[in-house]
Order: structure tokens, then sequence, then C-alpha cells
């Protein structure tokens, strides 16, 4: 075909495409929300759609769940949609408090202070589900001081046991192991009578991580905590070396579930609730999960079993639990805002804890829940404060790492401590 007539063909072609949309009138494109919301929490998408309904029943305005999962999908998701500038009006990045910084320093996420401080809505929460995403003057992040993001739940990290199996192994099922030593003889007891004491998703770093804080805490305290982030305290400090000890204990005394350190928490999860394992180390959104698994399994809940030897306090890895983010580009903001101040009234956590099974982030909310979910709630006096300084996420990532490989006898506890330090040396010179 000639050039001449391929420009014909070309120009013909779009003639007849003026031709038709010229005889179309142009369709107005309408919004399917007043706000779109994407979030991750599956087993609380029929939830959120009815209370999206009841509030679309009393003020008009139209509320959009949106569902992604897993997290990882879902933090993809976040992450592209920012880069085009295609973020919803509410979400969250999932990030770490240096992430979050990241998606507010580039003028993402919308500063709530004024409104948290407008008819006192701020003093509804836990303190320590609304320090999560507080950022103090003088934060390393340069970040203007406030509040970014609205707590929707809290929850904390504890252990759960089977009533059933430590009976069955001659165990007290009122009265769980306190210490350390107890933990241990229990765990040989359960063992003894064929029964698998302990499991976790341990192939998951944070959880794992997270059981090794308890006893950083509980071994340091506040202070040391922040002098080991800091670089002032190495992680061969004797007391490190001790942490992970604790693991290689547990593995010589055989509590660990075969195949722990590749587990996900929901087979960890599944293998407790069909009564293969006799404790569990989770968050307090076992509770919902439990029940759905097995409805009928007789447990109860106890904190991690606390070091003779420490001097502080033994805390917990908790307080954080889900939180909405207001996108500050958003043509919406201000109804965002509104949906969500309606979201963590009375009525509306009421409804979300009892359908949900999940610590209401209101906390007068939280007083009238059921037993064992009542325990996280009162437990969340135990767990560890925010910091003004975190651990960079290549060193989390070593400790994590070498923890795992302790549980498997691939390092020994000093060997993994000489690691984890060299690896924080690397990013202190790379001023990390």
């Amino acid at each position: 075909m000639s050039k001449l007539k391929i420009f014909l063909s070309v120009n013909l072609c779009f003639a007849l495409m003026l031709g038709v949309f010229a005889g179309c009138k142009p369709r107005e494109v309408k919004p399917k929300a007043d706000v779109v919301i994407w979030h991750w929490m599956t087993d609380r998408q029929a939830a959120f759609e009815q209370l999206a309904d009841k509030y679309y029943k009393e003020t008009g305005v139209k509320v959009l769940f949106e569902t992604y999962a897993p997290t990882d999908v879902y933090k993809n998701k976040i992450s592209a949609a920012a880069t085009a500038n295609l973020l919803p009006d509410i979400f969250n990045p999932l990030g770490d408090k240096k992430e979050v910084a990241s998606y507010i320093n580039a003028d993402f996420i919308a500063d709530l202070t004024e409104e948290m401080s407008r008819d006192n809505w701020k003093d509804i929460f836990f303190s320590k589900a609304l320090a999560q995403n507080t950022f103090e003057p003088g934060n390393e992040w340069n970040v203007k001081p406030g509040i970014y993001a609205v707590p929707l739940d809290v929850n904390s990290l504890m252990i759960y046991y089977n009533k059933d199996l430590f009976k069955q192994a001659g165990l007290d099922p009122e009265k769980y192991p306190k210490t350390w030593p107890e933990f241990m003889e229990a765990g040989k007891k359960l063992r003894a009578a064929n029964i698998q004491p302990f499991v976790s998703g341990f192939g998951e770093g944070w959880l794992i991580g997270a059981f090794a804080q308890s006893y950083e805490w509980n071994l340091f305290g506040r202070d040391g905590v922040l002098q080991v982030l800091e670089g002032k305290i190495p992680y061969t400090d004797p007391r490190w070396v001790r942490i992970f000890k604790l693991f290689e204990e547990m593995k010589n005394n055989k509590l660990f579930a075969s195949g722990i350190v590749t587990m996900v928490n929901k087979d960890a999860e599944r293998s407790f609730a069909t009564g293969k394992s006799a404790m569990a180390f989770n968050g307090s959104w076992g509770v919902n999960v439990y029940h759905s698994m097995n409805p009928d399994l007789n447990y109860g809940v106890m904190p991690p079993p606390y070091l003779p030897e420490a001097k502080f306090p033994l805390l917990m890895f908790g307080g954080e639990g889900s939180s909405l983010f207001v996108n500050k580009s958003s043509a919406n903001k201000q109804k965002a805002i509104d949906f969500l101040r309606w979201l963590t009234q009375d009525e509306q956590q009421t409804f979300l804890a009892k359908e949900t099974l999940n610590i209401p982030s209101n906390k007068e909310v939280a007083k009238d829940l059921p037993p064992a979910l009542r325990v996280f709630s009162e437990n969340i006096k135990n767990t560890f404060e925010v910091l003004p300084k975190i651990e960079s996420w290549q060193v989390t990532n070593y400790i994590n790492l070498n923890l795992q490989s302790v549980i498997i006898g691939e390092r020994t506890p000093k060997s993994a401590a000489e690691e984890v330090q060299a690896e924080k040396e690397r990013q202190m010179k790379a001023g990390r």
C-alpha cells in the first residue's frame, strides 16, 4: 500500500471516529463513592460494609471499603498508587515509623492534630494506640510534630495455652508458668506426654523478633534498649547473648514445633486451634482466629515468662493495631475525617468489637469484652512504649535471621550476637 493510501485510510478512520463521537452525548463520570478506603483486613470486610451502609443512611455520604490481600499485595498497591498519585481517600502504607515518615514528608498523609484536638477526639483512644503514629518534636525523620492516623483497634502479643492439654500432661490448667524455669519445666512435661509444647509463626521475622524484644526490655529496661539502638551498648553484651540462649534452651528442651523457623503464622494458628500444640505465641487477633477455627477450644492466655535474674519488668509487643491515614490531597478529605470520627465512637466500636473480636481503640468500649480478649485489653499497659528511635531494618533482619539460626543449630548464641553486632557496625558506618 502506498504512503498516500495509508494517509487517506488513517484520515478516513479518524473522520469516522469523529463522526461517531460527535453523535454521542458526553457521559458524566460519577465517582463510585464519596469516600474510598483501601484496606487489607479481609476478616472485617462484612462488618465494614454494614457500617458503611449505616453511615449512608444517617448522612447520605457513601463510603466504599475495598480489600486487597495479602498484606504484601496491599502494600505494593499503596506504593504504586502513591507513585502515580492515585491514592484513595483513606489508606495505610503498612510500614514502620520511618516508612510512614517518608509518606508524610512526601505530602501523601494529612496531619490530623487539629482534628484530634477538636471536641477532645484524641482522648477516647488508648494512649499507646495513638502514639504509634504520633511524631514528637525532634524526631529523627524531621516530620512536623503531630498526629497522623486514626487508630481503629489495638493489639498485644501473649501466649495462648490449651488447658485440656495442660491437664493431660499433669499440669494445673489454672496455673500457667510465670518464670522462665517454670516455662521450661512445663515444656518438658508436655513433651514427655507426647504433646508438642510450643508453636508460633517464627518463619515470619517480625514474630520471632517480637518474642525476643520482651526479653530485651526485661534485661535492659527502657534506657538500655535506647542505648542499644544508639550503638552505645553492643549486641555482644552478655544480656543480648542471654536472649539468644533462651531460644537455644527452648530448642534443647524440645519445646519448638517441628519446622517452626519456616512456619507462617496461619499454619501455627491452625496447629494450636486443632490441639496439635499446647502453647502458641500470637496476638490478640488470635481470639477471633481460634474461634472461627475451633469454637470449642478450651484455652487461657498468659504473658511470656519473665527471667528471675532480670532487673526490669517484662513488657510485650503491642499497643499498635490497625490505623487509617487520610490522603492529604483528597478532594473529600473532610468527609474522610468525619467518617473516621464517626467510626471510632462508642456505638460503632462496640459493633466492630463484637463482630470481629478485636480490641477496639476506644478505651471506654474495651471495658466490655469477652474474657480472653479482656486479658489482652488489660495487657496494653504492659506493652513497651514507642521510642524516639528505631533499629534499622537491616539490623532487625539480622537479629531475626540469627534467632532462627540458633533454633536450627546453625549458630551458637555467641556467634549469632557477633553477626548482629557486625551488621550494626556496618549500618552505623553507613550513617543509618
